[in-house]
């Protein structure tokens, strides 16, 4: 398993046209190709750079790796937090949003726990 972690995106809410923002973790278990390192921020750059809601953009991601790579699994959480929770209507500063999309042998227990063993760790 391929974890990247903690990469930070900003986007911004179709909904209500204010800023979203956080980090993605994703996982893949490749078959036969792989992906350089650097492109996995990229993809998530091209998802969240666009009017966008927070289920759809982890969706995107997931399905865009899974499309292209064909790996035998690919995970994406995405922890964000809403300026539109924070600044009108609940105006709740603390709260966070935690959207996960998982395809291919993620679906199986072992591996989904694995992968989020991993992104709950501290290390760096």
């Amino acid at each position: 398993m391929v974890i990247v972690r903690n990469i930070e995106f900003y986007s911004l809410c179709e909904h209500h046209m204010l800023p979203f923002y956080g980090q993605c973790h994703i996982g893949y278990i490749p078959s036969n190709k792989i992906l350089g390192l650097s492109k996995f921020p990229r993809i998530v750059d091209v998802f969240s750079r666009r009017l966008q809601v927070q289920e759809r953009l982890t969706h995107q991601i997931a399905l865009a790796l899974q499309d292209n790579l064909q790996p035998l699994g690919v995970g994406v959480i995405i922890e964000a937090y809403h300026l539109c929770m924070m600044m009108r209507g609940v105006e709740k500063q603390n709260s966070f949003t935690i959207t996960s999309s998982m395809q291919g042998c993620f679906h199986k227990i072992e591996t989904r726990e694995e992968f989020m063993a991993h992104v709950r760790s501290n290390r760096r």
